[in-house]
């Protein structure tokens, strides 16, 4: 098959062409529209972005974050320089839904709600864009034939503008418009009262993201809005953004997209889950590797692994030895898959009140709900039984555990914010990712074996065709960076 080397912005020229050009790497993704009623373009972008799997759209975030570990073909645990790619964000899912937000007319009538809707789900696929490149083509992205080599827009005038677009889009909803139905809103079903929540939950966490930067006064800001506004946050896991996969229609679970032999759950994970030997996390695949403050042991390792087993010693280049899968719940092709919780909205309530920013809630509260909902997100498809007895236990036992770990001052409230926010986003390897990147919680530790002088990867690398085609753009992506070269041990502008 022919391969077309060319910048994902000359290939966006038309929707009508993307369909007809082969990406190489990345193809148009077949399960989605690139033409027609705005329903059809809707259901296809939401059902890609769910479905993005494979190494830079999935697994590589999951072994950054420590999530997972390599079995065989190691080389990304070890940081290897691995190529990225950004194509399928902007192909397959920011431009039909541009498309959906720039049409303003209807035979249903008016468009705010499907226009909302995009507006929302374009800002987060963003957000993931920026936190794993840094600096990226933004504000001259997606206008076709008028701009063919797109400049890169600084990772700080994206972020402001993402919290305008997210808050002026929630602010678009209309009660007295017509709504998509679940065939088209995929995650919410057209309930635009979700969608609002939704709005105001990722606000927090678009502010919580610049919390250490020069426009932390803005974003506290933003956040105070957002909290106190009228719509409400997420705080019931049965508010939570799922994607539902559709097999038949080759939209699976993302996780399934990788072959499941090549990964494990990590050992990082099952012993900081069993409370094991708190903080001692030693280099020897035998050493212990809990490298979280927790002392107790935690029901969530039944709902994340499949056998309640030590998974896999992280970052080395071959191993002798068993570990436990991850659990069938969360990586089979019909499991569902979280995109965005109430548990993680709680524990940004959390930190909110740890930095100041949160006069609403007490920090015990926030987190107490947090752990609760994620408690109550991971044990859902478990049977009733089951859910009683994780329930009675976290609220008896391991909550009261985890508040002491926030009150003692050798741990103390961010870092177990910190910790229980990687438990809670599992197995959302790009969101843990931002987040330890952020805030250094979990302390984690670089891969034993690493090949590119022992540093967890800062971001991804630019894609090869972006410095061939739009060297301009590319240059000015990486002049944004610390150091100013195109590596994954350089740092991104919010964490520099």
């Amino acid at each position: 098959m022919k391969k077309i080397i060319l910048s994902i912005f000359i290939l966006a020229i038309s929707l009508s062409a993307c369909k007809r050009i082969d990406f190489g790497d990345i193809n148009q993704d077949p399960s989605v529209a690139t033409e027609g009623n705005i329903d059809a373009l809707m259901r296809g972008a939401l059902g890609s972005f769910g479905t993005s799997g494979g190494r830079v759209y999935y697994s590589n975030a999951t072994l950054y974050s420590q999530y997972q570990a390599q079995t065989v073909y190691t080389q990304e645990q070890r940081y290897v320089q691995y190529k990225g790619s950004f194509y399928a964000y902007y192909i397959n899912q920011l431009k039909p839904l541009r498309e959906v937000y720039n049409t303003t007319n209807d035979v249903r009538g008016n468009t705010a709600n499907m226009r909302a809707i995009a507006e929302l789900v374009s800002v987060m696929i963003t957000k993931r864009v920026t936190d794993t490149y840094g600096d990226i083509p933004y504000f001259d992205a997606l206008q076709g034939s008028a701009e063919l080599t797109p400049g890169y827009t600084p990772q700080k005038d994206i972020y402001l503008d993402l919290l305008s677009r997210a808050k002026a889009a929630r602010d678009m909803f209309d009660d007295n418009a017509f709504v998509p139905d679940a065939y088209t809103d995929i995650y919410y079903g057209g309930d635009i009262n979700k969608w609002r929540k939704f709005a105001n939950s990722l606000i927090l966490a678009l502010s919580l993201q610049l919390s250490n930067t020069s426009e932390a006064a803005i974003a506290e800001a933003a956040y105070q809005e957002a909290l106190g506004n009228a719509y409400g946050l997420l705080e019931d896991s049965a508010d939570n953004m799922v994607f539902i996969p559709d097999v038949t229609g080759e939209l699976p679970n993302p996780i399934s997209r990788s072959r499941a032999a090549d990964f494990n759950i990590t050992k990082e994970m099952t012993d900081a889950l069993k409370g094991i030997n708190p903080e001692t996390w030693g280099p020897q695949l035998t050493d212990p590797k809990n490298v979280t403050s927790n002392h107790t042991f935690d029901y969530r390792l039944y709902a994340f692994t499949q056998h309640g087993q030590d998974g896999l010693p992280y970052g080395y280049d071959s191993y002798p030895q068993y570990a436990d899968d991850m659990n069938d719940n969360l990586d089979a092709e019909d499991a569902p898959f979280t995109l965005f919780s109430a548990a993680y909205t709680w524990l940004n309530r959390a930190e909110g009140v740890v930095l100041g920013w949160n006069t609403v809630d007490t920090f015990d509260d926030a987190l107490e709900n947090g752990i609760t909902e994620s408690y109550k997100q991971f044990f859902a498809p478990f049977s009733a039984a089951d859910q009683t007895a994780a329930m009675t236990y976290v609220t008896g036992t391991y909550i009261p555990a985890r508040k002491a770990d926030a009150a003692d001052a050798n741990i103390g409230q961010a870092q177990v914010v910190g910790e229980e926010k990687w438990f809670a986003l599992f197995p959302d390897g790009f969101a843990a990712w931002a987040e330890q990147r952020r805030t250094g919680f979990p302390e984690l530790r670089p891969a034993p074996e690493a090949v590119n002088g022992g540093v967890i990867p800062h971001r991804m690398l630019y894609p090869d065709n972006e410095k061939n085609v739009n060297p301009k753009g590319w240059e000015q992506g990486v002049q944004g960076l610390l150091p100013q070269e195109d590596l994954n041990t350089s740092k991104i502008w919010w964490e520099q």
